[in-house]
């Protein structure tokens, strides 16, 4: 029978770096890997403080825990992750367990250390890439009780720290949009169940404002078992936000200039076989019947004057849409008295404003977090109201600050604005064929809005409307987040979605007014 190796040979064949170390921290024992992985010979640092070569940055932790649990105190949850000090004067990340005398025998502390350098930067560089990202990383433990990893993303885009998800793992689900809570539930479940989900759903309220996230997750299976669900969360407000700008387009396409060119087109034709009429006659026409062929052609022009002109201010609002949608200034805090005296000025020097009656009250210390076009957006209802009352116009513009919003509202003694006109933009339904409105004035004033972080309000009766864009206070606490929005109205039960689907302003501003909407962006 062959002689059983000593235990020293053993100890020194293992690839971990195993040493003895006294109650006052030196070291007593290194075995041989200690030549491979630092560079010393084990008698060497024999007798040395096994805390000089640990990292200036790491020592206090390290010191502060060995301590204690000499002490018996506190003995670590895991292995202790530190830096440590190389004979060539690197740092290696080593993974330390800690045995006590009473568990080995031993006259002092068994340390059995691995170097984790490897596994350590590839770890640091994935937390790097992680806290850059505008995604939220997580995962959770299979029942959703235990929030195993967040990165700092979900504070913006959630709105919740990550310390109260920690504490409070399914918080999340009390920001989801009530009307697509049962959807992200099931998603949990099918996730816990073993399902990979991919889901679009709305998060925040009407009131505080809403943006959309799409959510990929997939189980993490074990031996048959989920024991963790991992995904990310994107905010695609922008993507809900583009779609519904293309639909408005494609409306405005589709539909109103489709419509107003058949106009023109017929009518086109009406004067056409009117004079082909007149000049196949056998007679010349007598003064009565040229009068009256004069009049007939003098209408048929007027019409096409008319809406071609009507075409060319949509053309012209569309074009300074377009080019608001392509800035990317940011809002600032602006003066609001001098915006609102600048829009209705504007409004009455280019409306038919001769009768109008206009009124303004404004504090003149209000600030409001927006963008500058917003004297446009109040000079488009200012005009409208002017342009659709059917008596003698009159407007009164309105500036209050309730909370910590700056409210503009324009009222009129106009005809009520037609539901399927401002419907769209409230998300109280989603155009179609069958649903659809006719230009870009409101829509300009939504999105002038929109960016600015606000939103547009609609009140209608006998007596007038009541238009009211609400934007940021720029002086009640921190600046408040760009983009607020409503997104589109789904039908019934497709709140949650599984998968989504060059001018100036100042043109915008001497095209005249129209009263009008478009579809869901």
């Amino acid at each position: 029978m062959s002689r059983s190796p000593e235990p020293e040979t053993l100890v020194d064949l293992a690839q971990d770096k195993i040493a003895v170390i006294d109650v006052t921290g030196r070291f007593r024992y290194l075995n041989a890997t200690t030549r491979n992985l630092l560079g010393f010979d084990p008698d060497e640092l024999v007798g040395t403080d096994a805390f000089e070569l640990v990292h200036p940055d790491d020592v206090d932790r390290v010191r502060a825990a060995f301590d204690a649990f000499v002490a018996g105190d506190a003995r670590p949850d895991g292995p202790l992750e530190y830096r440590y000090g190389t004979a060539n004067g690197d740092w290696l990340w080593l993974r330390t367990r800690v045995y006590p005398p009473a568990e080995t025998g031993l006259d002092g502390y068994a340390l059995s250390s691995r170097d984790v350098t490897l596994e350590v930067e590839s770890r640091r560089r994935l937390e790097t890439i992680a806290s850059t990202s505008p995604d939220v990383l997580w995962m959770f433990t299979a029942d959703w009780n235990e929030l195993l990893f967040v990165n700092e993303a979900v504070k913006p885009v959630f709105g919740i720290d990550r310390d109260v998800l920690r504490e409070r793992p399914q918080v999340f689900l009390e920001v989801v949009h009530p009307d697509d809570r049962s959807a992200v539930e099931d998603a949990i479940y099918r996730l816990s169940a073993g399902e990979s989900t991919n889901l679009d759903y709305r998060i925040g309220t009407p009131d505080e404002g809403m943006r959309w996230v799409r959510v990929p997750a997939s189980p993490v299976v074990e031996d048959g078992e989920v024991v963790a669900v991992t995904g990310f969360a994107r905010d695609v407000t922008d993507e809900y936000r583009r779609k519904r700008q293309l639909t408005v387009m494609d409306n405005l396409l589709r539909h109103t200039i489709r419509n107003d060119m058949n106009i023109v087109d017929g009518t086109a034709e009406r004067i056409t076989a009117r004079a082909d009429d007149a000049l196949r006659g056998s007679d010349p026409p007598s003064k009565g019947d040229a009068a009256e062929l004069a009049a007939d052609l003098i209408d048929h022009a007027e019409t096409i004057r008319r809406v071609a002109d009507d075409l060319l201010t949509s053309a012209e609002k569309q074009r300074g849409v377009i080019d608001l949608l392509r800035r990317k200034e940011p809002p600032k805090p602006l003066r609001v008295v001098s915006l609102v005296e600048t829009a209705v000025d504007n409004a009455l020097g280019d409306s038919d404003a001769g009768s109008a009656e206009v009124s303004v009250r404004c504090p003149d210390d209000l600030r409001a977090f927006t963008h500058p076009e917003l004297d446009y957006a109040i000079a488009e209802l200012v005009e409208n109201a002017i342009e659709h009352a059917e008596a003698a116009p009159r407007v009164e513009v309105e500036v209050t600050a309730p909370a910590d919003r700056v409210e503009i509202t324009v009222r009129d003694n106009a005809p009520p604005i037609p539901a399927d006109e401002r419907d769209p933009i409230t998300d109280r339904w989603e155009m179609d064929d069958l649903k659809h409105t006719g230009g870009m004035g409101l829509w300009l004033v939504y999105w002038i809005a929109d960016r600015s972080g606000g939103d547009l309000a609609f009140e209608a009766d006998a007596d007038g409307n009541e238009v009211t864009i609400s934007v940021p206070d720029a002086d009640c606490g921190p600046t408040p987040p760009v983009g607020r929005w409503s997104p589109p109205q789904e039908p019934a039960g497709r709140s949650a979605a599984a998968e989504p689907d060059g001018g100036s302003l100042a043109d915008v501003a001497d095209a005249g007014p129209d009263r009008d909407g478009a579809g869901p962006p």
